[in-house]
């Protein structure tokens, strides 16, 4: 510790946490699912900005955390997880920690808007199936892609 910084007041050291990586899963088609989702969902500039910031948020913080603080739930189906986006609609999307390296990676499954407490019908175990279909393929998954401002 410099001297400068022995009786700063203001320096406040935080642990590091090594970024995690996020992934986005691909249609058969190699089509990425969660840019697809945002274009039909038709999502406003508020809501995209959101989803980013909570994206961006979630791999810096230990999964422990996300869960203890409610910026993740779940599992809320088979390893299937939802990730709290409070904007203009209730952007829940849905991910599996890893499926390859638990502690080190998640994987964006599907896209989904939560009308009145509830996920669409059938979203759980899409997700849970999108999964599935990765563990069998693991080329049907992409670095992550960050939402555009517009569509």
């Amino acid at each position: 510790m410099g001297k400068s910084e022995k009786n700063n007041a203001c320096v406040i050291k935080f642990p590091v946490v090594e970024s995690i990586r996020l992934y986005d899963f691909l249609s058969a088609r190699g089509e990425n699912v969660i840019l697809r989702w945002a274009r039909d969902a038709r999502l406003t500039v508020r809501d995209r900005a959101a989803l980013n910031q909570k994206l961006d948020r979630l791999v810096q913080m230990p999964f422990q955390l996300a869960i203890d603080t409610k910026f993740l739930a779940g599992p809320i189906h088979k390893h299937i997880y939802k990730l709290v986006v409070h904007s203009n609609v209730m952007l829940r999307p849905m991910l599996c920690r890893g499926p390859f390296d638990l502690h080190g990676e998640y994987t964006l499954l599907l896209g989904a808007v939560e009308s009145g407490g509830k996920l669409p019908e059938g979203a759980k175990q899409k997700a849970a199936e999108n999964r599935e279909l990765l563990l069998a393929d693991p080329s049907r998954r992409c670095v992550h892609a960050r939402i555009p401002s517009c569509s």
